[in-house]
């Protein structure tokens, strides 16, 4: 009779401290790891299906809704989709504007994970709320962050959550000058408070049991400058493609123990986030970022999972100085009376858009009827494509670990949830089933 496979006690019924719901499970023959999954057990959610039917200004509300994590994310990677599929050109106020809400994302998000997820991690607590007394200036700092990323989302988007100003051709109204002037002096007062989470993390030595060589998959921005907005997709393995044709490099199928799918370049796994972009375009960093990545290089390992963490902290120091420089861009030129650009739609048309999410690559295809109303929709989102890479280090983390004899069931699971938590992954922004015809 064939031997049969036991399941080791290293179960973890529900990930802590991600956005979502998943687990982890490691199956074991003998002594050899067979089969390690991440058991993404949040329901499937329809946004695809949903959105067929509505028309396109409709859908793109609709779209802002995959995440509240990552709202201002979807919302202008749709309505960028859509623009694409017209060929309506957006004007380069409502571009800097659409920057800096993506901005404001981006510093909500990371400052959410770095201090709120991550950290408690390192500092050897089991949640955010018992690091108060001991680290009361740390968590100040992550909330004068996190409200300065609400900040930013609700002048710009009209509210910090599903931002419903940001719209098709432009925004339905655009904020005094007065507001960007108040913007820029907040943002001003946090350089040395964006520096926090980089000066925690790298008290912390990076764990050789997953490091690995991998691929990272990140957007080129357009005029060198690192930012979330292009139009080619580079690879660490030097290869490169057309934002536009994704599908021809990047796909998913359908694995049993998820209902969140697997993404593949090039039918291998592969890694895309803030620890992507920093290896394919530090150059594009801020000064002060990119002085203290100088500072800190031994700690940004392009082959360390755990890396991605001061990737995302170098990320926060540079969005900070990057959105002060918008901010003042807009107090001297903003056009308060602009009108957005008026939608158009004379035939049926497929857009594509692909932006950097704050997780990674994030990837939106539409196909508008000529009445303007959703035929299909795809998304692709960043923890998706990277769930097999994810899942590969995690395999490497407990063979490592056995390796050295250390056989704590609970010791075992504490490190395969950090490792996840350094992934970042959006759970709920990955359950999706795609539905193009």
């Amino acid at each position: 009779m064939p031997k049969k496979k036991i399941t080791h006690p290293i179960t973890v019924d529900h990930i802590a401290r991600i956005e979502g719901k998943a687990g982890i499970e490691v199956i074991l023959d003998g002594k050899k790891v067979d089969v390690v999954n991440v058991n993404v057990f949040e329901g499937p959610r329809f946004f695809e299906a949903i959105a067929v039917g509505k028309h396109v200004e409709e859908a793109v509300a609709v779209f802002s809704r995959v995440c509240s994590f990552c709202a201002a994310a979807h919302k202008i990677t749709s309505v960028l989709a859509a623009e694409n599929a017209m060929g309506l050109e957006p004007s380069e106020q409502t571009m800097k504007m659409r920057e800096l809400l993506y901005i404001g994302d981006f510093i909500q998000s990371h400052t959410l994970h770095l201090f709120f997820l991550a950290l408690p991690d390192f500092l050897g607590f089991p949640d955010v709320f018992s690091m108060q007394s001991a680290h009361k200036d740390i968590l100040n700092a992550a909330i004068a962050l996190k409200d300065m990323g609400a900040h930013i989302q609700t002048v710009i988007g009209s509210r910090a959550i599903h931002q419903e100003n940001a719209l098709i051709g432009g925004f339905g109204k655009i904020p005094p000058k007065k507001s960007w002037e108040t913007m820029r002096q907040k943002l001003r007062s946090l350089h040395d408070v964006a520096e926090e989470a980089l000066e925690q993390f790298v008290d912390f030595s990076l764990w050789p049991e997953v490091e690995a060589e991998r691929v990272h998959l990140a957007l080129k921005p357009i005029d060198g400058t690192y930012t979330m907005f292009g139009d080619t997709i580079l690879a660490s393995d030097g290869s490169k493609f057309k934002a536009k044709a994704y599908q021809m490099r990047i796909s998913e199928k359908v694995v049993p123990h998820s209902f969140a799918k697997h993404g593949a370049y090039n039918d291998q796994p592969f890694m895309t986030g803030a620890l992507s972009r920093f290896t394919l375009f530090n150059d594009g960093l801020s000064k002060r970022a990119k002085l203290l990545a100088r500072t800190y290089e031994e700690y940004l390992d392009a082959k360390n999972p755990l890396s991605n963490n001061l990737a995302q902290a170098i990320e926060l120091v540079h969005y900070i100085h990057r959105a002060e420089i918008i901010a003042d861009e807009l107090a001297s030129s903003i056009k308060p009376n602009e009108r957005r650009v008026e939608l158009e739609i004379t035939k049926a048309a497929t857009g594509v858009c692909v932006t950097e999410a704050p997780r990674g690559l994030l990837a939106y295809t539409l196909k508008i009827g000529k009445n303007g109303v959703i035929r299909a929709a795809n998304i692709i989102t960043p923890t998706a494509m990277y769930l097999p890479m994810m899942e590969a280090d995690l395999r490497r983390m407990v063979e490592g670990l056995l390796e050295q004899g250390i056989t704590d069931s609970k010791t075992i699971a504490q490190k395969l949830e950090t490792v996840v938590r350094s992934y970042d992954p959006c759970v709920s922004c990955s359950v999706h089933v795609a539905y193009i015809k």
